[in-house]
């Protein structure tokens, strides 16, 4: 877990971003260099469906992330964010947190051991939205 002096480390190493609503904070399918703490309010999570359509998957809030696998894997952004309404982030940048590798290995541990969890929690609400779906 992220203790309060390794918080205030890592928020050092973010830049702070304020989006409007409807403003787009990343873009399915541009290269990942990133990833967002939503700080403040609500983003949407969007996918292209084809044929012009958009599909909202999910909505997240505050005290979350975003766009940590583009970062770890360093792949196309695979689906689009957008802020629901006024919101805070705070952006990791990929620079940032290869300097964060070199310089501070326990938070980056800690950091990359909350990633895992929040994706798993992630793959589980999929998992289980799969489920509901074939039923």
């Amino acid at each position: 877990m992220v203790g309060a002096d390794q918080a205030l480390h890592l928020a050092q190493e973010c830049q702070r971003l304020e989006a409007a609503p409807g403003d787009i904070i990343a873009l399915e399918g541009e290269s990942a260099d990133s990833m967002y703490f939503i700080f403040q309010g609500r983003v949407s999570i969007i996918m292209d469906a084809g044929n012009g359509r958009k599909v909202r998957m999910r909505s997240l809030g505050r005290h979350t992330t975003i766009g940590e696998m583009g970062l770890i894997t360093c792949q196309p952004r695979s689906a689009t964010i957008e802020a629901e309404v006024a919101s805070v982030l705070y952006v990791l940048k990929a620079h940032a947190f290869e300097h964060l590798r070199r310089t501070n290995p326990a938070l980056c541990q800690a950091l990359l051991t909350y990633v895992i969890r929040v994706m798993a929690e992630r793959l589980s609400f999929a998992n289980r939205s799969i489920g509901a779906l074939l039923r």
